[in-house]
């Protein structure tokens, strides 16, 4: 089955986005980049008004200046009551030490993370066991730069590549990066675990305005057709 993940920047979208059917209300501040930190006060908000009536996930922003304030970063956003982490993969530990301190952590606070990967950048295919051993939750195929979408960063090949791969290795495989709903039925065609959406369900599909649950609605049962048609196939 595939799940449907929608980004939002406050308790009200955050509301808006559950009650139209995503799977995953994703906590990020769409004006300070790909990952965007949504500030603390308002992810607790968002958390509250949930309910854990749906998984919810945080971002913890594009760069960061050692592994010490990853790992505190990390655990800050836990501590909101997240069910997810979001963490970029160029900010991951490349030496073994901190891939143990890491590992550690994952461990011992029984997080589930997911690393992100930038389709404009080389993906590093042998980073993808390495989080399956960490202990990683997923791996997610983005785009840093949302004037283009993941379809045209990236060809179908390496898409597909990219969520067998994380098949094999028993990690969550997601798919964003400034995708609509008319994308949606090429994406299916490689059974990710779930698709992610922001700015082609917002005003004027411009991601930092706001988010349109209509458009929400219309993906979720879109979604909802091809899960239920794969569902009698496989029966």
């Amino acid at each position: 089955m595939i799940r449907l993940l929608i980004s939002v920047k406050n308790a009200e979208e955050a509301l808006d986005a559950m009650h139209a059917g995503a799977d995953f209300i994703d906590l990020k501040d769409p004006a300070v980049g790909a990952l965007g930190s949504l500030d603390d006060a308002v992810s607790l908000q968002a958390v509250r008004a949930v309910n854990q009536q749906a998984m919810v996930s945080a971002t913890v922003g594009d760069a960061h200046e050692s592994l010490e304030a990853l790992l505190a970063l990390i655990l800050r956003k836990s501590d909101l009551g997240v069910d997810i982490v979001k963490l970029p993969a160029s900010s991951l530990p490349m030496h073994a030490d901190g891939c143990f301190a890491l590992a550690e952590l994952i461990q011992r606070h029984q997080l589930k993370l997911i690393a992100v990967m930038f389709a404009e950048q080389p993906i590093e295919w042998a980073w993808i066991p390495k989080l399956a051993k960490m202990g990683f939750y997923g791996v997610m195929l983005d785009t840093a730069d949302k004037q283009h979408h993941l379809l045209t960063a990236v060809d179908t090949d390496t898409i597909r590549t990219f969520v067998r791969s994380c098949e094999t290795h028993h990690l969550h495989a997601g798919l964003a990066g400034a995708l609509r709903l008319e994308y949606l039925s090429e994406l299916t065609l490689h059974y990710p675990s779930y698709i992610g959406f922001r700015s082609g369900v917002c005003r004027d599909n411009m991601r930092q305005n706001n988010l349109l649950p209509h458009l929400v609605k219309e993906i979720k049962d879109k979604l909802y057709k091809h899960n239920t048609f794969c569902n009698k196939i496989g029966n």
